[in-house]
């Protein structure tokens, strides 16, 4: 039976092949489209780079510290082992590499071609070894790698991009990534270099002119040379084109620009009607004005374009990078598919301790080994190559491939409970929805800040920072570390049984005082537990929360951080009893939108509620109000969900009870009777205007990040700020009338600009305002930059879009422009100084005496403080939460004609 289906598989990939073989066609250029010749579709090239194959990095081999060059790295193995097995330790390097395997695997996960980075001394011999100058010497070794490669590609119906990355005599300044040697003439410094640059290529376009695997001739790869106006460039790209197009022209040319890939100076128009501009794209954000360098050139010239090299940074940017570029209808290939104890590859090779003691020789840190340990070492490097004995790296590939698609999480492993769920194992996904890390990718040709994604360096290539890790427990051998307040990580698990269960939870801490909690499918199962401070960050010890309930239909498990000062290494669910042990109980609950609520509950609720309201009470602000409607959730039968006849406003003071007897959870117990429990307030704050308005309060936004402020005011400022750039913010203005609006921003040495905008109920933007400020001659150096504008009365939705960047964004503060309005306003108002420690003055002027409340919320909406103060034009008061948590609060203050002003406070040490 298993032969035959053996049989059966064999004659179905047979089949495939077939058909996969015969259905590939010359691409083409169509305007600013590749398309298929045969009929005409649209082909988005999706590859991967097998870079340090034919040339290696130093980066890549990890000797660039004293090798950065392919030469260099040749030179100093020769010096250890001699030339006989340094070509031997080549061989073995050139054969595992890249094989069939390698390529079949690339088409299961999604590639449809690669990018083949020559070397040009596997196919001609340098210019100075030639026996006859001026003649071209072929060898055999390239050009039966690259037929190998294209008959592998050709079986999985992909495509090759033959990519020159390591051009006659080196192309850069960079000389690891060609191979340069300054020692001798550079390709822009030798007519006989550029010579053999045009044979070769004329030598591989009359071996492939009928090949339609191969998709399209790269060039030049990442040329690095001052050559002013880029004449010398386009000759010879120009010169290359014409030897090529002599036997050739069927295929696509790629055309990359100076300065690694980017600069086209002298690079237009296009001389060519089958030609692609390929720029490459590292490090820089992945907005669609990122793009606005290059797109105009697609369209004035009508020309495609092709990412041809981007990696190198976080499955988050990943993500975003490939989505941004298949939303432009743009190609790409990634950078590289395989790399020496790599997390951010599809394919990691693992670094034998061998070659880490060469690395440590090389580098002056080792002693010398014997040449018998260094060739054994090299050649069980050249062995780890193979794909069976690398890591296949699956985060990677989902976030290139699935996740630019979907939302959804996947899980990483299979979470039986009860059971271990490892601590490094959280679901594949995008940060936000599998995991949520305050770094998650590095930004820094836009930033000019290097982000460290993973601070460990280990297992996985998301933001979340995971280490190699000393527990013997319950481990895969990493932990999770670098753990941030309001950080969490999520779970796909697969529970047995209805059960109470105690959660074994390895924790190590060097100072103590963190703390995290329990939660299932958005609902909480534990209260926050604290973890000890255990001796050191890998001096492991059990915290163990008891009675956790779980069910059947619980899926998503999530790991809330509440506090940060520990590492975790893993949960084990332990079995312990029936839920029956326990009984039903409300947990907490939450708005969810300005007129619904939901309360959560410790089991699983019944199907069937029964009639409304089921003795059921919610309070607004201490008096009862009506439910219109109560369902149970359908992500989570452990929430009802309420929707009442009354509109919430952010500093309402919600609370809920339950009288009856009619609730059931799923088994048979009645749910407990509860009385005035806190519902929190998560409704957006509705920013007061007059008043100031924190740029970090909006309730929505896109491409900002916050970060701490160096501002003398305020805890948090908003930075990395581009072009349309944006936050909305939740406002409430008391008067229409013309009012001052001041911006506290900071810059380097740009000129910044907004669009304050008014969003009206369909979307529409009206514009209110534009301005823009002047540099401030440092990011830690604030201005305040003020003009005026009218707006309208009532509660609005405001957009502030960047216009121009690029500086950093504390604060907006509304003032009525003069004091001929309906309301008598606060001319003046301060509190100060923060954040502090704990006593926070208001000072305010108004043009009239009346009587002023001061009322101190919580983040719950609670008034935990108030005061009045009658008959004043003048307030100075004290508020004093010395004896309150650290923490965030807001301030209202309200004159008793209208007049509000609205402020967050921020208590800590």
């Amino acid at each position: 039976m298993k032969n035959q289906y053996l049989t059966l598989f064999i004659f179905l990939f047979v089949l495939t092949f077939s058909y996969n073989a015969n259905s590939q066609n010359f691409l083409k250029t169509q305007g600013k489209m590749i398309v298929d010749t045969n009929n005409g579709d649209t082909v988005i090239l999706k590859a991967m780079g097998l870079g340090g194959w034919m040339l290696q990095e130093g980066y890549m081999m990890q000797t660039a510290g004293f090798a950065g060059a392919e030469y260099q790295i040749r030179n100093i193995i020769e010096q250890l082992i001699g030339t006989a097995d340094t070509d031997i330790f080549y061989d073995a390097w050139l054969a595992n590499h890249c094989r069939k395997i390698d390529i079949d695997s690339l088409a299961s996960w999604g590639f449809n071609s690669v990018r083949l980075p020559m070397h040009y001394k596997l196919y001609t011999l340098p210019i100075e070894d030639e026996p006859v100058a001026g003649q071209q010497t072929w060898i055999n070794k390239g050009f039966e790698m690259t037929d190998s490669l294209i008959s592998w590609c050709k079986q999985n119906n992909m495509y090759v991009i033959l990519d020159l990355h390591g051009a006659p005599g080196g192309q850069g300044y960079n000389a690891d990534i060609s191979d340069y040697d300054p020692t001798k003439p550079s390709l822009f410094e030798s007519d006989e270099n550029q010579k053999k640059m045009a044979e070769l290529w004329k030598k591989l376009a009359q071996r492939y002119v009928n090949e339609e695997t191969v998709a399209a001739y790269d060039l030049l790869n990442e040329p690095n040379w001052n050559l002013p106006g880029g004449t010398l460039l386009r000759s010879i790209y120009e010169r290359v084109t014409d030897s090529i197009r002599t036997v050739d022209n069927n295929h696509m040319l790629l055309i990359e620009g100076n300065w690694f890939a980017n600069d086209f100076t002298g690079l237009t128009p296009p001389w060519d009607n089958n030609m692609v501009y390929s720029p490459h794209k590292y490090w820089s954000f992945n907005e669609q004005a990122d793009l606005d360098w290059i797109l105009p050139m697609r369209e004035t010239y009508n020309v495609p374009l092709f990412f041809g090299e981007s990696g190198e940074n976080s499955n988050v940017w990943f993500r975003d990078a490939i989505k941004l570029f298949e939303d432009n209808n743009i190609g790409w290939a990634w950078w590289p598919m395989k790399k020496i104890g790599s997390i951010s590859c599809p394919v990691s090779s693992t670094k034998n301790t061998g070659y880490q003691d060469l690395l440590n020789y090389w580098s002056g840190n080792g002693p010398q080994p014997t040449v018998a340990v260094a060739k054994a070492s090299l050649m069980q490097l050249a062995e780890n190559l193979k794909l069976e004995n690398c890591r296949y790296q699956k985060d990677v590939v989902d976030a290139m491939f699935r996740q630019v698609q979907s939302d959804e999480t996947k899980p990483y492993r299979n979470n039986p409970i009860p059971g271990v769920v490892f601590g490094s194992d959280f679901d594949m996904g995008r940060d936000g929805y599998a995991y949520s890390d305050k770094e998650s990718a590095d930004y820094h040709l836009s930033t000019n800040n290097y982000t460290a994604w993973n601070n460990g360096w280990a297992y996985r290539n998301d933001g979340v920072d995971l280490e190699v890790c000393s527990d013997n427990i319950n481990t895969t051998g990493y932990n999770v570390g670098w753990i941030e307040t309001d950080e969490w990580l999520q779970y796909t698990v697969d529970v047995a049984a209805d059960a109470l269960y105690d959660v074994n939870i390895r924790v190590a801490s060097g100072a103590g005082a963190g703390q995290f909690h329990l939660i299932m499918d958005g609902v909480d199962v534990s209260v926050p537990q604290y973890t000890p401070n255990t001796g050191g960050w890998q001096a492991w010890q059990t915290v163990t929360v008891q009675d956790v309930i779980l069910s059947q239909t619980d899926k998503k498990l999530r790991f809330y951080i509440d506090g940060q000062g520990f590492n975790m290494s893993s949960l084990e669910f332990v079995q312990k009893g029936s839920t029956t042990s326990v009984p039903t109980e409300f947990v907490d609950g939450t708005t969810t939108s300005e007129n619904t609520v939901q309360v959560h509950f410790n089991k699983p609720i019944q199907g069937a509620l029964p009639t409304m309201p089921a003795d059921f009470q919610i309070f607004v602000d201490g008096a009862s109000v009506n439910i219109l409607n109560m369902d149970i959730d359908a992500n989570s039968n452990r929430i009802i969900n309420f929707t009442l006849d009354t509109q919430l406003e952010f500093d309402n003071i919600i609370k809920g009870s339950y009288t009856g007897n009619q609730i059931n959870a799923t088994d048979g117990t009645v749910l407990t009777t509860f009385t005035l429990e806190d519902i929190q307030n998560n409704l957006p704050l509705i920013n007061a205007i007059p008043g100031r308005m924190e740029a970090e309060d909006y309730f929505d936004q896109f491409g900002t990040q916050r970060e701490f402020t160096s501002d003398l005011d305020g805890i948090y400022n908003l930075g990395f700020l581009d072009v349309d750039d944006y936050m909305d913010y939740d406002v409430e203005v008391a008067t229409s009338t013309t009012y001052n609006i001041s911006y506290r921003t900071s810059s380097d040495n740009n000129t910044g600009e907004v669009a304050l905008q008014l969003i009206d109920a369909t979307g529409n933007a009206t514009v209110l305002q534009n301005i823009s400020f002047p540099p401030t001659g440092s990011w830690n150096s604030w201005a305040t930059t003020s003009a005026t504008a009218t707006l309208p009365a009532g509660r609005h939705h405001f957009r502030i879009v960047v216009t121009q960047p690029s500086f950093n964004f504390n604060w907006v503060q509304f003032d009525f422009l003069s004091s001929d309005t309906d309301v008598v306003a606060f001319n003046q108002i301060q509190v100060f100084p923060n954040p502090t420690q704990g006593q926070f003055q208001v000072r305010a002027n108004m043009d009239e005496a009346q009587n002023v409340d001061i009322q101190v919320l919580n983040l719950l909406g609670q008034v935990i403080l108030t005061k009045q103060i009658n008959n004043v034009s003048t307030v100075q008061e004290t508020i004093d939460l010395t004896d309150f948590p650290n923490g965030q609060y807001f301030i209202k203050v309200q004159s008793e004609n209208g007049a509000i002003f609205s402020d967050k406070l921020v208590k800590m040490n």
